[in-house]
């Protein structure tokens, strides 16, 4: 006689985003008749049908991350074989978080959490796939003209980075030839920085993968296109004191900027003079941005 299996899924999902912002994760649930099955056999199975649903509502989850503002990850599937197989790869590694299993009413009753990494932040997440480095290639980056660069620096500034990336490295200046600066270029021309922390909160900001950092007139200084291909150049931290304490990222002194506002695309603008600051110290620091030495704070973790 066939023996029938009843497992039950649960249709119920609980899908977050885990509290460090660098991992994404989906609750699963799964039921066994413990009439029916031994003790290990029942408690086995159960844990198995609730991995099976821990994953297809984290396919869910994964499916409305936001690529743009306008733009999710199943967008971006439907319109690419490559980023959908990559993702359906990284939906198959996805490791579990937390799992327990429970007698209840003759059944046994299981629950499992599952999650795939927004960025490398968390230690976990250190030698497994994101949907950052997935999803980047497949963004478009700003052609040359749109970026920033040292013709759109004042003139003072401009001389200074243009001196000190000509000169010989390891190379001491001369003290007789060291800039002098006055109170109007104190705050333009800053000192050498480890990496930048964006302070997103006022503005709403939530966890993407297409950042882009502009200035209001459309000038780029941080997007995808600023760091090699598969680079680990996004990261989310719930406060600027957590941000800081992220030096394996931004180092240990970071330069902390608070965007203005969101462009049409929601890029993060930033004014002016910091503009400035953020060109100038990158590039007299060895270009911490093409390192993705960035942090974003966002609210609501």
């Amino acid at each position: 006689m066939k023996r029938w299996i009843w497992i039950i899924s649960l249709l119920s999902c609980q899908a977050t985003f885990a509290n460090d912002l660098s991992m994404i994760t989906a609750e699963g649930f799964g039921f066994s008749d413990a009439n029916r099955f031994s003790e290990p056999q029942a408690r086995l199975m159960a844990l198995r049908a609730a991995k099976i649903d821990a994953q297809r509502n984290l396919l869910e989850v994964i499916n409305g991350v936001r690529v743009t503002a306008g733009t999710t990850v199943k967008d971006m599937m439907l319109e690419s074989d490559i980023i959908g197989t990559r993702v359906k790869g990284m939906l198959q590694g996805a490791f579990e978080t937390d799992s327990s299993v429970a007698f209840e009413d003759g059944s046994w009753v299981a629950s499992v959490k599952m999650a795939v990494c927004m960025d490398k932040s968390d230690s976990l997440c250190r030698a497994k796939p994101t949907l950052a480095s997935i999803t980047q290639p497949s963004l478009i980056g700003a052609p040359p003209e749109a970026r920033y660069s040292v013709s759109d620096l004042p003139a003072l500034a401009a001389a200074t980075v243009t001196k000190e990336t000509a000169a010989p490295q390891n190379t001491p200046e001369p003290a007789s030839s060291a800039l002098v600066q006055t109170p109007e270029t104190t705050d333009t021309i800053p000192n050498r920085a480890t990496g930048l922390i964006l302070d997103a909160r006022a503005l709403n900001y939530t966890p993407m993968l297409d950042v882009r950092v502009r200035t209001g007139s459309g000038k780029e200084l941080y997007g995808p296109g600023h760091v090699p291909m598969g680079s680990d150049w996004l990261h989310w931290a719930p406060s600027v004191v957590s941000a800081n304490e992220m030096a394996d990222i931004v180092g240990d002194a970071p330069l902390v900027m608070t965007p203005e506002s969101l462009g049409e695309a929601t890029e993060l603008v930033i004014s002016d003079n910091d503009a400035i600051k953020l060109f100038t110290s990158n590039t007299l620091s060895g270009d911490f941005l093409a390192a993705g030495k960035v942090v974003i704070v966002v609210a609501g973790s």
